[in-house]
């Protein structure tokens, strides 16, 4: 059985969205069949992902610490968050001091691990470069690079991009532009000028999104024909219209 694709996606600002795309985008590659998806939050500092989903951790990334350098694929799927069928989650630590603690090393085991028991991993990232986001990065099938559509935003990833391009290949790439708005004042052709890299989506800006993170539901569950879930769908249809992966049975945990 071919290894799973692990999907990091990174922002070089915060408030872009980026968790909201990472959890929607989990959501939408579940939906497309049999596949098993993993939601991984490598934000570890403060990460968001058990509040948008509405999940309490009761075992997080930091739980693995006792098994590295042997961690095992059922060590692993013991420390999952069940969000729906087919959908788990590794969750951030809560714990103070607890993120200073998982070295990168750690993280490139997990991802490893990881790949070998679902068909995707979908590892949401701080926005910054540290060694972790580095080794989720290089980890990588494919990257999504979330802005939004002001100029600092579109501005910092121009450099992520120019960082990128020097480690990586930029055909394992997508580009979103979230929140995008007509009335932001910013034509295509100022978005081209100043990230000079393709935008492969664009989300549209919809003050039901907000609602949905508030009520612990990603707008793709609780909205699946919203204009916002089906732009997610539509990059979730393009990231697995070819794989051919069947479904996995994780070992219990």
């Amino acid at each position: 059985m071919p290894d799973g694709r692990i999907i990091t996606v990174f922002a070089a600002k915060d408030g872009s969205g980026k968790t909201t795309v990472a959890t929607n985008l989990a959501v939408a590659l579940c939906a497309l069949g049999t596949r098993r998806v993993c939601l991984v939050d490598l934000d570890l500092q403060f990460g968001d992902v058990a509040c948008l989903l509405g999940l309490r951790p009761a075992r997080s990334l930091y739980d693995a610490l006792p098994w590295a350098g042997s961690l095992t694929a059922e060590q692993a799927v013991g420390l999952m968050a069940s969000f729906r069928p087919g959908l788990d989650c590794l969750l951030a630590p809560t714990g103070p001091g607890d993120a200073a603690q998982i070295p990168h090393t750690l993280v490139a085991e997990l991802l490893q691990v990881l790949r070998g028991v679902y068909d995707y991993v979908v590892v949401d990232t701080p926005a910054q470069f540290n060694a972790s986001v580095l080794a989720a990065l290089d980890a990588a099938d494919h990257q999504v690079l979330v802005a939004t559509p002001e100029r600092p935003s579109l501005k910092n990833l121009r450099m992520t991009l120019d960082v990128l391009d020097l480690l990586y290949d930029a055909g394992d790439r997508t580009v979103v532009v979230n929140r995008s708005d007509s009335r932001a004042d910013l034509t295509a052709a100022d978005v081209d000028h100043l990230v000079r890299a393709p935008i492969t989506l664009q989300l549209p800006n919809w003050t039901d999104v907000p609602a949905s993170i508030n009520r612990g539901e990603p707008i793709t569950v609780g909205y699946p024909d919203h204009p916002v879930s089906q732009a997610v769908r539509r990059l979730a249809d393009a990231l697995g219209a070819s794989d051919g992966r069947c479904s996995r049975d994780p070992p219990s945990a």
